[in-house]
């Protein structure tokens, strides 16, 4: 709950600052979305592209991105497995004894087998990342502006 209230804080003094809810809401719903990416170690990089790109806001962007960080790990095995029965492949091993075997017999093949499968696993994740970010961005905007300060005109 503390958390909950140091975070509702900080958006707060954001949106004080002078950061529009359309702003914040973007920032967060894009570090949402790129946060979940199902290719590990390229999340950072592409968020700070896009977040420079688009003037967004970097440290929202991050934040939110490094807070589903946890399902971003609990995501990628259901990517993987939902691109590997779209596309009708039947790359990756079953167990870690088929694993170490196909790694010992053809270890090129293994990886180039993994390469296709994460992205066939980035290819759902693309299909199912537009409608999440507008999704996420509807909801975020609505949530933000009412917690933006009333301006006296």
């Amino acid at each position: 709950m503390a958390l909950r209230k140091k975070f509702l804080r900080r958006i707060i003094y954001s949106l004080r600052k002078g950061i529009t809810p359309h702003k914040l809401a973007l920032s967060v719903s894009i570090g949402i979305t790129i946060g979940i990416l199902p290719i590990y170690g390229i999340t950072s990089i592409l968020i700070t592209l896009i977040a420079l790109i688009f003037r967004l806001n970097f440290t929202a962007s991050q934040v939110a991105h490094y807070a589903v960080f946890p399902l971003q790990l609990l995501l990628i095995f259901p990517f993987l497995k939902l691109g590997n029965m779209i596309f009708g492949h039947t790359l990756l091993p079953r167990s870690v004894e088929q694993l170490l075997f196909m790694m010992k017999t053809d270890f090129w093949g293994t990886m180039h087998n993994f390469w296709i499968a994460y992205l066939t696993a980035a290819v759902i994740w693309f299909i199912v990342s537009i409608p999440l970010s507008v999704l996420l961005y509807r909801v975020l905007f609505i949530y933000f502006k009412r917690l933006a300060p009333v301006t006296a005109k």
